[in-house]
């Protein structure tokens, strides 16, 4: 499978990411730490394995944290040179499509079509497991922290296994093979233990045996350790009597005598030869001096002919340069005069430049001048009227706590009031006719009710007098009316005013005052921003630089204007750069006189230098020639070179001589000799003492009773020995039948794993040469890391090496299954964030070498160790 496009929205922290154009090989994706690169693997793996209807946990997971929303993952891939397009949606309205070449599925259909695509087996329910649930998938997609641990095999070993069959064909036994191969080691282990030694009545059995062949070989070696030392003592005596006989030592003696003799006559040529070297050598020296004398001479006659050559050459040139010079002063002096000129012409124009802008700004001066009064006369005006309202705020005391405490106390008043009216008697007057009603002796209007909280006398106009007497509580309704009445009065007479209305109406004065004289302090502040005294001075300031006399050119001035000064300045300018271009011409013209006398002074200097070294040439030439002529030089080159000639004659002759005497044959003979005679007398020395120990040992030693013993002992083993025969061949058949099955089963396993360990050499070769992946054959995880012929278990190694070796591991597999027809993305989620700098540059190779045929999806968040890898990088 190759994955060309990916759309995800609203999965976990992923709004929505787009990435398309997804090429064969190579590809990196680059995203911050938190970008979301875990979960765009996240969102892979739901696409292809989680069930579209999936709930609970799996599918809150999904979602963006707080959210409530319809994750979807749509993806494009390639599959057997055919493109596909499949989308899910989850949790809210979920849905599923799957659209391939000629086909079209929707809903659980998708689910079932994609298990058959991709060869995996779906979780019945909950979520997917890689190492369960989704084949080769969970081998070859690594999430971030998980490259160094084990491959994850899990799901996918069939389809590995099936991928190495295609290559080696099925292995042989299989499950059966296991079984009979069991079965085999049952019956191997009633005879052997584990270690290989005899157990049970087959042990002692052979314990038996063996006892009685170890005091069989007792006995035998006893008989024999008489007759060999027989045998051995005529062999000594006869050894001893033949060196007698024969005289070996003597003859020994003589050769050594010789042979010293002959590395005496190499040692005398030897040193002739070095004698003739060393005349050689001498004359050598000689011979070479003379020629280097005569190849200084010539070199001394070439030099003054060139020397000659040289002082005519300096001379013309210089005669060039004198000329030069006189060109280059000339034009030197006119361009002093016209920057001259220039000069002056560009400061006339700046003082009209300097007298218009002060003119402009004695004019600007005067305008500011203004300007600032005005601002001055408003703001010291805005300042008294801010100290009156802000007198008249600080004379009203009263804040809004203290209104909110009698807006308190109004209120409870009002409220006990309310409520002693509640509670209070309230009579009605109907009265006939005019006639009239008093209380406690007051008049009252018969037309009012009347409320009365307390003990009253009513006197009614031709009935009499009406006593009333309230009851239920009113009497303390209305201490406490009095109460709240008295608190509220109080509080009033100590703030000074006569009711609340009163004392809001006061408070609101104050807070317009202060808004007042806020407002003005920022018309103040608007006017003044540094403050009275700063506007004051600035006042003051200007009105000096307006007041400041002009000077005569500026006073002559009639029109002060803008315009009228970038007339001005134009002429400046012009003026200025017609005076640069002056003192440029200048500059470049005392330049070229500068170099020019350089120039004519370094000529004379090599002319007369030339001139110098002609005449210390002829000198040494004439002062040589004075000590040996130039024929002479000859002659005696001519004899060196003959006497050389002979030495090395002489030498060769030597050397012929030594050679033929063979100096190495002769010392290696007398080494020989040597040795030889060392080893005669220190075999005679040795025949002597063992003939002695012999006989000794001859005398102490005797026959009786060993014959007998031996025929007994014989007897007893024949007869152990045939019970055993037939138990040790049912013993043996039953270790050699499990031996065979168990090393049929090792070459297979072998055979079986071969494939892979030829995948992985190339890349191990761009890291780690003469190293090598062992795997499990029967979980496929990798147990060993062979470096060096060393095998080191997979989880000791450190964990930037587990990383790479996992990494490679899971490209061999990979190449297996595409060799299958089963290609596969890998994707590698920073799977060598514990690599080194070195290390991941091979790594990078690695990956190149491996996207000749496989799809890689490198997701990182270090995309300057990705930039010089020549793959396409995404950005998420």
């Amino acid at each position: 499978m190759q994955i060309r496009r990916i759309e995800i929205r609203d999965f976990r922290k992923l709004s929505h990411v787009l990435i398309e154009n997804l090429e064969d090989g190579l590809n990196v994706l680059v995203g911050d730490n938190e970008a979301g690169k875990s979960t765009l693997l996240a969102a892979l793996r739901a696409v292809l394995f989680e069930r579209h209807r999936v709930s609970g946990d799996v599918a809150a997971r999904m979602q963006p944290y707080g959210q409530s929303v319809r994750p979807e993952v749509a993806i494009e891939f390639d599959l057997g040179g055919k493109s596909w397009k499949l989308r899910k949606a989850f949790c809210q309205k979920p849905e599923a499509e799957l659209i391939g070449p000629g086909e079209r599925a929707t809903g659980d259909a998708v689910e079932e079509r994609l298990a058959e695509l991709f060869g995996f087996n779906p979780p019945g329910r909950g979520q997917s497991k890689p190492e369960e649930h989704q084949g080769i998938y969970g081998l070859l997609w690594v999430e971030q922290g998980g490259s160094h641990r084990s491959l994850g095999v899990g799901a996918g070993r069939n389809m590995i296994a099936s991928a190495l069959e295609l290559e080696v064909g099925e292995v042989v036994g299989g499950e059966r093979g296991r079984a009979l191969l069991a079965a085999a080691e049952e019956r191997r282990n009633g005879f052997w233990d584990k270690r290989g030694n005899p157990r049970g009545d087959y042990k002692a059995l052979r314990d038996e045996v063996a006892a009685l062949e170890a005091r069989q070989g007792d006995l035998t070696a006893q008989l024999a350790d008489y007759d060999e030392k027989i045998a051995a003592l005529e062999k000594k005596s006869e050894a001893l009597a033949r060196y007698g006989r024969e005289d070996h030592h003597g003859k020994a003696m003589l050769s050594v005598e010789a042979a010293k003799a002959a590395v005496q006559r190499s040692e005398k040529l030897d040193a002739a030869v070095k004698s003739a070297a060393e005349r050689l050598d001498r004359l050598r020296l000689e011979r070479d001096a003379a020629a280097e004398r005569k190849d200084a001479r010539e070199k001394l006659a070439a030099a003054v002919e060139a020397a000659r050559k040289a002082v005519a050459a300096a001379q013309s040139e210089a005669d060039d340069r004198r000329a030069l010079l006189a060109r280059h002063e000339a034009a030197a002096a006119g361009a002093e005069a016209n920057f001259a000129e220039a000069r002056k012409a560009r400061q006339q124009a700046d003082d009209r430049v300097r007298a218009m802008e002060q003119a402009i700004a004695h004019a600007q001066a005067a305008a500011l001048l203004r300007d600032l009064d005005e601002r001055l006369t408003a703001a010291e005006n805005a300042e008294a009227k801010r100290r009156e309202h802000t007198a008249a705020a600080e004379a009203i005391t009263i804040r809004k706590p203290d209104i909110a405490a009698l807006e308190k106390l109004q209120s409870e008043s009002d409220r006990a009031r309310l409520q002693l009216e509640a509670a209070s008697v309230r009579i009605a007057f109907e009265p006939e006719g005019a006639r009239g009603v008093s209380v406690d002796g007051e008049a009252h209007d018969a037309g009012e009710p009347l409320r009365l909280s307390r003990d009253a006398v009513l006197e009614l106009q031709g009935y009499g007098r009406l006593r009333i007497h309230p009851g239920g509580g009113v009497e303390a309704l209305r201490q406490a009316a009095d109460a709240a009445a008295a608190s509220l009065k109080d509080r009033l007479a100590k703030l000074g005013f006569a009711d609340l209305a009163a004392a809001r109406e006061a408070l609101a004065r104050g807070v317009s005052a202060r808004q007042e004289a806020d407002a003005l302090a920022k018309t103040i502040a608007a006017l003044a921003p540094q403050g009275l005294d700063v506007l004051r001075q600035s006042v003051e300031s200007q009105r000096n630089l307006a007041e400041r006399p002009l000077t005569e050119m500026a006073a002559a001035i009639t029109e002060a204007s803008d315009a009228r000064l970038a007339e001005l300045i134009a002429a400046q300018r012009k003026a200025l750069k017609a005076e640069q271009s002056a003192e440029t011409a200048l500059a470049s013209a005392r330049t070229g006189k500068e170099e020019a006398g350089r120039e004519a002074a370094t000529l004379a200097e090599r002319s007369a230098a030339a001139q110098r070294r002609q005449e210390a040439s002829v000198q040494d030439l004439t002062a040589a020639r004075a000590q040996a002529g130039d024929k002479d030089l000859l002659d005696a080159l001519a004899a060196a070179t003959d006497a050389a000639g002979l030495a090395e004659k002489q030498h060769a002759e030597a050397k012929a001589a030594l050679d033929a005497a063979e100096p190495d044959a002769v010392l290696l003979e007398l080494q020989r000799a040597e040795r030889a005679e060392r080893a005669i007398r220190t075999d005679i020395d040795s025949l002597t003492r063992d003939k002695r120990d012999i006989e000794i040992e001859l005398k102490a030693l005797g026959r009786d009773g060993l014959g007998e013993q031996l025929a007994e002992i014989t007897g007893q083993r024949d007869a152990a020995a045939s019970r055993i025969a037939a138990l040790h061949a049912e013993a043996a058949a039953a270790r050699l039948l499990h031996d065979t099955l168990a090393e049929a089963q090792r070459e297979t396993k072998d055979r079986w794993l071969g494939p892979v360990r030829e995948r992985v050499k190339p890349y191990l070769k761009l890291i780690q040469p003469d190293s090598d992946i062992v795997l499990n054959e029967d979980t496929l995880e990798i147990e060993h890391f062979v470096r060096k012929g060393v095998r080191e278990p997979f989880h000791s190694l450190s964990v930037g090496a587990r990383e790479q070796v996992a990494v490679i591991a899971r490209l061999a597999l990979a190449d297996i299954l595409r060799a299958s027809g089963q290609p596969s993305a890998i994707i590698l989620d920073d799977a060598l964030v514990n690599t080194d700098e070195g290390r991941l540059e091979r790594m990078h190779l690695v990956l190149q070498k491996a996207a000749q045929a496989l799809q890689v999806l490198v997701l990182t968040c270090r995309e300057r160790d990705f930039l010089q890898l020549g793959a396409p990088i995404k950005r998420i």
